[in-house]
């Protein structure tokens, strides 16, 4: 290779490198501005819980809630709000970008200017939702296992997922899941009015017409504090109900959040715009704020503090202790912002006070540093925050205050000494999306298929020589996957695999939805569904309505007749109505025939019983009839024989006709018989 290219080459290798390294931090954080509940801030640096009002948040932070609690973020004149047992992940947040994660659980997002719609992104396991407009829109994510649901309250929306994309208008909501896509009515919910209720606090802000809407935390201004005009200054706010010996940034607390350093986070529910945007003045022993004029987006700062002390300045403090102090107070518009972490002339052009002119104002300090406040160094040392509620502070003279030493931040132990750059490599470390945490840039360390941020040649042992670490393989119990079964380059990581078998659930037939697939299943009638969810009484692995079974939930005996339609018959024996599956078409309709005609003989049995048990109606009572008395009629006379005839034989003569008895007379002392009375119990006269 000529010589000349190499210089070139490594020229504009170290201009590249120089480049990245004065690279900026993200002028845009956001806040937390409610946290009810619950909620919990985990960062690169750590997890945060407890009080989380002010918190910044930033790239790579996740918001979490746990089941009842609630919270909500403001970016500028965005509102994302989050429902109880949600996670929430700032993908990446920026000047330009803001692009957001839903791991689960419920969001709102809220977003008034125009300007943030390009760079606004939320995605979820199933879908990516983009506004088209300002408006306001909810996301529901897994909370029906792998489907996710967006409604456009106000304003439209795109809703990509499921292999299309579709423009969601207000008052619709679409059901997102991973081969399907549907829309309908929005429902509302209790949340939905916790977040009207919120909306409600916007209306009509006086703030807006001082302050940009870039400004976050600008909404809490009004209601805590009034507004004024200053013809040095411009508009001034000065807080209302604070001690007499208030001053900025002594109630609150410092915390290491990188790539900033220390960031002051104030307890005040309308602290965070006046201590990272603007400056402070003094004006008749009253505090204001001075926002100033802002010409492009207002460049957020950690603290616009200026630090006095070092090691060798020792002070006395108010519990009778005697050492180093370090201490800060707020900038006045003629103080200038000096940084501990790398910026470019530009973001520090941006980071200056202005008003009236396009010109900054020019840096004339005097030294006065009003409202300075002082605590021992040690405080700093071994701790990432530094809460000054029970904190001795130093008392210092005014007279001796211009002659205060300039001071420099404190890096706690176990932080790198240059904030933003904790591999010392010379790249700020946002310009370096680094998963793993381990320093090193995933850009740069070669090819890396399952994103994890570590390259796939930094990651043994690899069994199956996929260049993927058997650690970052799902290994359901302590089976390694050696097959990637999606072919896309990736290893078989998805969200939901109920089965562990290491093929997602979406990749599987599963007709029942039980998170099983269909061919793993014993399902002997082939109709995709297990014969352990199907109704199987004679237990023979077919279901009753695939083989003719009758319901016995309704025909107790099992004829064949409803028990309505004939009242309770015993039912037959255990196993009658067993049917064999292997049994041939002849035997079943034998068993039927069989089935059939002991139906009827129980029914003709039954309907005998039932005429049988059927009482008869009493008789009816009636006069008695007369009875004849019988007269026996007198024998016939006698008649000449005829002589006989001369045929061959004569006829067999008649037999003669029997005589009637007289009746027996009665003994002479018996009574006379009386005719026979009918009964007369039970008989109704008719």
């Amino acid at each position: 290779m000529p010589r000349k290219i190499l210089h070139f080459l490594l020229l504009a290798a170290l201009v590249a490198a120089s480049s990245l390294a004065l690279a900026d931090p993200p002028a845009r954080v956001g806040r937390i501005a409610v946290a009810e509940g619950s909620v919990t801030v985990r960062t690169p640096d750590g997890t945060e819980s407890g009080s989380l009002l002010n918190w910044p948040v930033s790239t790579d932070h996740h918001v979490t809630t746990a089941t009842g609690a609630r919270a909500e973020v403001r970016v500028g004149s965005a509102a994302i709000r989050l429902d109880g047992d949600s996670d929430l992940e700032f993908e990446q947040l920026d000047d330009n970008v803001m692009r957001l994660r839903l791991h689960y659980g419920t969001a709102s997002v809220r977003v008034r200017g125009a300007e943030m719609l390009s760079g606004f992104e939320l995605n979820t396991p199933q879908a990516r939702v983009l506004l088209t407009e300002p408006g306001l829109v909810k996301v529901e994510a897994d909370r029906t296992p792998d489907t996710t649901l967006v409604s456009a309250l106000q304003g439209s929306a795109q809703v990509e997922g499921a292999g299309t994309s579709l423009t969601l208008r207000s008052g619709k909501r679409a059901e997102v899941r991973d081969d399907d896509i549907a829309t309908s009515a929005i429902r509302s919910d209790g949340f939905d009015t916790w977040v009207q209720n919120r909306e409600r606090r916007e209306e009509a802000a006086v703030a807006s017409r001082y302050v940009p809407a870039d400004v976050t935390g600008y909404e809490e201004l009004d209601r805590y504090g009034s507004w004024t005009v200053s013809n040095d200054y411009g508009p001034l706010w000065a807080p209302r109900n604070v001690a007499a010996d208030w001053a900025p940034y002594r109630d609150g607390r410092w915390t290491w959040v990188s790539p900033w350093g220390w960031t002051w986070v104030d307890n005040a529910p309308w602290g965070y715009a006046p201590s990272h945007y603007g400056r402070w003045v003094l004006i008749d022993r009253r505090w204001c704020w001075a926002p100033g004029r802002h010409t492009g987006r207002p460049v957020w700062a950690p603290a616009l503090v200026g630090w006095v002390g070092g090691a060798g300045w020792a002070v006395d403090f108010n519990n009778r202790h005697r050492g180093p102090g370090l201490g800060w107070y707020p900038l006045s518009p003629r103080d200038r912002f000096v940084p501990h972490y790398r910026i470019s002339p530009d973001h520090e052009r941006r980071l200056g006070w202005r008003y009236g002119t396009d010109k900054a104002v020019r840096h004339a300090p005097d030294g006065r540093r009003d409202g300075l406040t002082v605590i021992p160094r040690e405080r700093f040392e071994g701790r990432r925050t530094v809460a000054l509620n029970d904190v001795p502070r130093a008392t210092v003279f005014p007279n001796n205050i211009r002659t205060l030493p300039p001071g420099v931040p404190v890096t706690p132990a176990g932080i790198n000494a240059r904030p933003g750059d904790r591999n010392a490599d010379g790249i700020a470390d946002r310009l370096q999306r680094d998963r793993n945490h381990d320093g090193i840039a995933d850009g740069v360390q070669g090819p890396d298929r399952n994103r994890d941020g570590v390259a796939d040649r930094l990651q043994t042992p690899d069994r199956n020589h996929d260049g993927i670490a058997d650690g970052m393989q799902p290994r359901p119990h302590d089976r390694i996957i050696t097959t990637e079964r999606t072919h896309d380059g990736f290893v078989d990581r998805q969200p939901r695999d109920r089965n562990q078998d290491g093929v997602p659930d979406r990749l599987q037939r599963d007709q029942n939805r039980d998170g099983v697939p269909d061919r793993i299943q014993r399902d002997r009638n082939g109709d995709g569904i297990a014969d352990r969810l199907q109704r199987d009484r004679n237990g023979d692995g077919i279901a009753d309505h695939a083989q003719g079974v009758p319901d016995r939930r309704a025909d107790r005996n099992g004829d064949g007749i409803d028990d309505r339609a004939q009242g309770f018959i015993s039912a037959p024996p255990r196993g009658q109505l067993n049917v064999p599956h292997a049994a041939s078409v002849e035997q079943q309709a034998e068993l039927r025939r069989r089935m059939l005609e002991e139906q009827s003989a129980r029914r003709r049995e039954a309907l005998e019983h039932r005429r049988m048990d059927t009482p008869r109606p009493p008789p009816i009572a009636t006069a008695p009839a007369t009875r004849p008395v019988f007269t026996p009629a007198p024998p016939p006379a006698p008649v000449a024989p005829r002589p006989p005839a001369p045929p061959p034989a004569a006829p067999m003569p008649a037999p003669p006709p029997p005589v009637a008895q007289p009746p027996a007379a009665p003994p002479q002392n018996a009574a006379p018989r009386q005719p026979r009375q009918p009964r007369m119990d039970n008989v109704r006269e008719r």
